[in-house]
């Protein structure tokens, strides 16, 4: 980026460098260099006709950048030497998708947001071959050769939590939670990406870890992770380092990462989406353990018991150590361990009935019209056909009225809603994989 761009762009580029990892950071410049040059204009002049478009009240003005940028993104899939050094070839999809990040990022950090229609070209990825994603046993053996506690701590908290690498390497050690609580301890962190909250979780290997690791740690030093810079205990540890070490542990490991494939800290975030979704975890479920967005009314109707027994699940996939053997079960927790069958049971086949999430378990409804008998079940929605949406019981309208719907049905709206789940499963965890 030339020196007249920097200094045009200097208080975004600034926040950019003081909130996000250095590949994002990277990538933002490149996108908005990109666009100043297809536009023909300074980032100032683009952000103040933007300001202008928005004070005018003329519709078809305010949408002037969308269209832009849409544009924009055609030109870069066009093979146009002038674009990239080598003669007529384009930029890939993804980073098409990705550079057109910077542009949008600038309009939303100076408050004057563009919002993409769904669907949106702009927004689509294709699934590359770049990231490797290490198997369970092979983060074990990552996690045994290890020879200091930091190491050991970055593998089994990053496979804990799933998060981005930039929210993960600037943790603060008094935003750790308490760590006498019963494992798996509760870990809210508010994502930068997304701006949500990742409702996370924190094992008890982990937990154990963190306090061995804790008092290694000067007193000066208030990050978790702080640099090995002469100056580190005022600064994080940056990513370049973080994925370094997991290559060099995959390497003592003797792991093989095969050609054109490369292991970084995201490979976490994806193996622990694909165990959710080996495990057919909810997807709302899977997204608020790593962090994305997700509707309000699906984070006000799943409840923290419903997150906790979903990390555990995955834990028991995932977890680094052999299991410690367990005494015989008491009479009172054999009896606790029967009413969390049973309490499951229940919530299985409520969710079937009101269509929520795990409408896909038609075992469930398969197993309950067997035994009862039930050839219909009465719902509470507006419409003699209910949509999937007004089957939710956070969606209806003080004015419904009952209606009657058939198992069979049920089962059909489950299955599509499993399908809409498996997609969706696929695509986040192929997002981000050219970054």
């Amino acid at each position: 980026m030339n020196s007249e761009t920097r200094m045009q762009a200097k208080e975004f580029i600034e926040y950019l460098e003081q909130s996000k990892s250095e590949s994002t950071v990277r990538i933002y410049k490149r996108g908005l260099q990109l666009f100043s040059k297809y536009y023909g204009k300074s980032p100032d002049k683009i952000l103040e006709e933007r300001r202008q478009d928005l004070l005018s009240g003329d519709s078809k003005r305010r949408k002037r950048f969308l269209r832009e940028i849409e544009k924009y993104h055609k030109w870069l899939l066009k093979p146009i030497h002038t674009i990239q050094k080598k003669a007529n070839k384009p930029y890939p999809i993804n980073s098409a998708g990705s550079y057109c990040d910077g542009i949008l990022q600038m309009f939303r950090y100076f408050e004057m947001p563009i919002t993409l229609p769904t669907g949106s070209d702009i927004r689509k990825r294709v699934l590359t071959t770049k990231d490797f994603v290490p198997r369970p046993q092979e983060y074990r053996s990552m996690f045994q050769v290890a020879d200091n506690l930091r190491d050991k701590l970055i593998i089994s908290m990053g496979k804990d939590l799933g998060w981005r690498i930039g929210d993960f390497i600037k943790q603060l050690k008094d935003q750790l939670p308490n760590l006498e609580r019963e494992p798996p301890i509760p870990y809210d962190c508010i994502t930068e990406k997304e701006d949500v909250v990742a409702k996370s979780f924190i094992s008890e290997e982990t937990a154990e870890l963190l306090k061995q690791y804790l008092p290694t740690l000067t007193e000066d030093s208030s990050y978790l992770f702080p640099s090995a810079s002469p100056n580190g205990a005022k600064s994080h540890i940056d990513d370049w380092t973080v994925n370094q070490i997991l290559r060099r542990l995959a390497d003592k490991a003797g792991i093989v990462i095969p050609k054109r494939k490369r292991l970084r800290f995201h490979a976490f975030r994806k193996r622990l989406l694909s165990t959710c979704a080996n495990l057919s975890i909810d997807i709302n479920i899977a997204k608020i353990l790593v962090g994305k967005q997700v509707e309000a009314d699906m984070l006000t109707y799943l409840s923290e018991i419903e997150h906790r027994k979903a990390f555990l699940r995955v834990y028991e996939v995932l977890r680094l150590t052999e299991k410690t053997v367990e005494r015989k079960p008491t009479p009172t927790s054999e009896i606790e361990k029967r009413l969390d069958e049973m309490e499951k049971k229940v919530e299985d086949y409520a969710k079937v009935i009101h269509g929520m999430y795990a409408l896909g378990y038609g075992h469930v409804v398969e197993e309950t019209k067997r035994k009862v008998g039930l050839e219909e079940v009465t719902l509470i929605t507006a419409r003699t056909e209910p949509t999937r949406e007004e089957l939710q019981p956070l969606r209806l309208k003080p004015e419904a009225v009952s209606t009657k719907i058939t198992l069979e049905q049920l089962k059909k709206i489950g299955e599509e809603e499993m399908k809409r789940q498996k997609a969706e499963y696929k695509r986040i965890i192929e997002e981000n994989n050219n970054h």
